[in-house]
């Protein structure tokens, strides 16, 4: 930096920058206490006039010299009764947990960018003081011996963390366990980064800025259940951010799904069977998957939105399943051996009028996208343009089943995003079905495995949820 009025006395070889050059320079003259310098030392680094080159001059030069480094926050580990670690997303069912320390800055640039630094995302409670142990700063120059050295963190919220070290062989370890004197805020809190500002006072009195800490924290709303991985936190604590009680927490995430685009911690778009046409094609089918890969079944989707409220410490959500039915409303097809639908159609086709097809139950010829069952060289269905699924406009629409979401008696579709369906499970079932359905379909021949698919019928209910 210039040299200027601050550092007038420090520039040792009049270049008119005070840097690492006079930086050198100094530590060759820092003697400590007590210790005379000589008279080049004292004629250009004794700022006090005490005849000596030691701390209260160092503070001098620190502030000549305009680097943070000088005293730089390294590592820390977040702790606490409240502290839930977060588990990295993988596809399996038990994914490994980020490891400590959560900060790292191993070449002391400021940053925890570099090759070999990282900064790992955690997790507290709402209205808890968050805990944090393992403190270490990189000190320069690296002979100085102190104890008793003042740490002092300024975080967001009133958040204050105060402490003291040792400086040894370059590196100030701070002793125990600093708590924020001030709790998080009483709601969920979405901090994309929290950033503690750090201070040091190497003479015991005078602080100067030593780096600044910046780390994910999800301030959930209750204690943290399932597998809590990173992605869970990322949706369900960015939606609900701000919110206090139960049923707006729940509100808040379910409007993360409306609008069909649901991003992960690694800012990756998720979607349902995109560009895939058959269920037996897409082999991902739960929230690991699903956040992992980026898209999944809707059995996927289902397990995501439940994953999302239980990190956020909200439980009673139920995995619902939804067929046709199964009691005689829904009339057997014309297969070897009679039965109800096989699965369903969701909007939208067209149906061709014309010859009755040779199923009067199943009337309308069609052919599956998969080629599961024999073809009609003239089908009587029409796959258009569907019900928007997320992100893809146009998703698979054949199915022998589909799985939502049921909590405090209302019925969520993630994949599509609809609902909630409200009422009596009959009426819910219903809003589902009037939305969603256009027929179902099964065996329209004997002697064949060709299929027939039937009309849903508004007035009548023909798919059940088993819940």
């Amino acid at each position: 930096m210039p040299a200027g009025v601050l550092g007038a006395g420090f520039d040792h070889d009049g270049d008119g920058d005070v840097d690492l050059a006079d930086f050198s320079d100094f530590v060759s003259c820092l003697d400590g206490p007590g210790v005379d310098a000589t008279p080049e030392c004292a004629g250009i680094h004794d700022g006090d006039g005490d005849l000596d080159v030691d701390l209260a001059d160092f503070k001098a030069f620190q502030r000549a010299f305009g680097r943070i480094g000088a005293v730089q926050v390294a590592e820390l580990t977040f702790t606490g009764d409240s502290f839930h670690a977060v588990a990295v997303d993988c596809p399996s069912g038990s994914c490994p947990y980020y490891g400590t320390p959560h900060w790292l800055d191993q070449n002391l640039d400021g940053d925890a960018e570099d090759s070999g630094d990282h900064k790992y995302p955690v997790a507290y409670i709402r209205n808890t003081q968050i805990g944090i142990s393992g403190l270490e700063f990189g000190v320069v120059p690296a002979d100085l011996e102190l104890e008793d050295v003042p740490v002092l963190g300024t975080g967001p919220d009133g958040m204050v963390w105060e402490g003291t070290g040792t400086v040894s062989s370059g590196v100030l370890v701070v002793t125990g366990t600093l708590t924020s004197d001030a709790p998080l805020p009483n709601t969920v809190v979405f901090y994309d980064t929290l950033d503690i500002d750090w201070q040091v006072a190497l003479d015991g009195a005078n602080f100067y800025p030593s780096g600044t800490t910046r780390n994910p924290v999800y301030v959930t709303y209750a204690d943290p259940m399932g597998q809590r991985l990173e992605s869970y936190f990322y949706i369900g604590t960015n939606a609900a951010n701000g919110q206090d009680e139960e049923q707006p927490a729940i509100d808040a995430i379910w409007d993360e799904f409306t609008d069909l685009y649901v991003l992960n911690a690694h800012g990756e778009v998720l979607g349902y069977y995109r560009d895939i046409l058959c269920a037996g094609d897409c082999t991902y089918y739960t929230a690991s998957t699903l956040v992992y890969y980026t898209y999944s079944q809707c059995g996927g989707w289902a397990d995501l939105m439940i994953q999302c409220l239980q990190t956020q410490g909200i439980g009673g959500s139920q995995f619902i399943t939804i067929e046709p039915r199964t009691d005689g409303t829904i009339p057997d097809d014309c297969g070897y051996t009679p039965s109800p639908a096989a699965g369903f159609l969701v909007k939208n086709y067209q149906f061709t009028s014309g010859d009755p097809g040779p199923c009067p139950t199943y009337p309308f010829r069609f052919n599956d996208p998969c080629s599961y069952y024999g073809q009609w060289p003239t089908p009587d269905v029409t796959d258009l343009p569907g019900i928007p699924g997320q992100d893809n406009e146009n998703p698979a629409s054949w199915f022998a089943r589909h799985f939502i979401v049921k909590i405090n008696l209302q019925y969520y579709d993630p994949s599509y995003g609809a609902g909630p369906f409200t009422g009596t499970t009959d009426q819910a079932t219903a809003a589902w079905e009037w939305g969603a359905i256009a027929g179902y379909w099964g065996i329209a021949e004997s002697s064949t495995s060709r299929l027939g698919v039937r009309r849903d019928v508004p007035q009548i209910r023909e798919t059940f949820f088993d819940q």
